[in-house]
């Protein structure tokens, strides 16, 4: 009989050892699984931060690089402005300086012709002082030579000769007497025409012996007259 009540009650211990060391192992097992559970939705929430977050830098990086680019065409603009304004800077300094070039060039002509209108109211001037004087050395030859004097168009005298041709002493022998720009005189006009005419107007911007270009016109003159006898 104790024997039969030893062998029960190491049965049911047995039994309760079996159970606990089941019950054990199966709550082991829940928490193992409930770890893996939390785990695997702890990774999963991971991934999906950092899947949102490489989305966020590949925006960034896209960003960036648009960025960038925009930063160097301003620059490109920016230099191709600065070009086009140092550009027109410079044109405008030629410009200026064509300006003032052509400014200097214009007082210069203005000083110029104002010079030029000076020498040729002076030369005017002094040569209607000289045909004046003109006037009064022919004066002295007219009643005693038969000279005429008439004024002509520019400033010009002719001279007219009579009393050369014996047989007609009306007769006229002319000659252009005037003084050009320079002041200087020339002859022309001569009726009949002198071959001499050049050696007499070269004399007399020599020697300015008026009297004496008179005398040598009316000898002249005179041989041309006794050659056509």
């Amino acid at each position: 009989m104790a024997g039969k009540m030893d062998d029960e009650q190491a049965l049911l211990s047995c039994m309760q050892e079996f159970r606990s060391h089941f019950i054990s192992q199966s709550s082991e097992e829940n928490s193992i699984q409930e770890e893996r559970d939390v785990y695997k939705e702890s990774l999963k929430d991971l991934t999906e931060v950092w899947a949102r977050k490489y989305r966020e830098g590949e925006m960034m990086i896209t960003k960036s690089l648009e960025f960038r680019k925009d930063v160097e065409w301003q620059n490109k603009r920016t230099e191709e402005k600065q070009e086009e304004i140092l550009q027109e800077a410079a044109k405008l300094k030629d410009n200026r300086k064509q300006c003032e070039e052509l400014a200097e060039h214009i007082q210069k002509l203005r000083e110029d012709l104002n010079k030029k209108k000076e020498l040729a109211l002076a030369s005017k001037k002094a040569n209607k002082e000289k045909l004046k004087e003109l006037e009064k050395s022919a004066a002295l030859f007219k009643d005693r030579l038969g000279l005429e004097i008439r004024k002509l168009r520019g400033d010009k005298l002719q001279f007219v000769f009579r009393c050369i041709n014996p047989k007609d002493l009306e007769e006229p022998f002319s000659c252009i007497i005037y003084f050009n720009e320079e002041g200087e005189y020339k002859l022309e006009g001569c009726d009949p025409p002198l071959e001499c005419i050049a050696e007499y107007e070269k004399k007399i911007r020599e020697t300015k012996n008026f009297s004496a270009l008179l005398a040598n016109l009316r000898k002249s003159f005179a041989a041309l007259c006794a050659q056509a006898k």
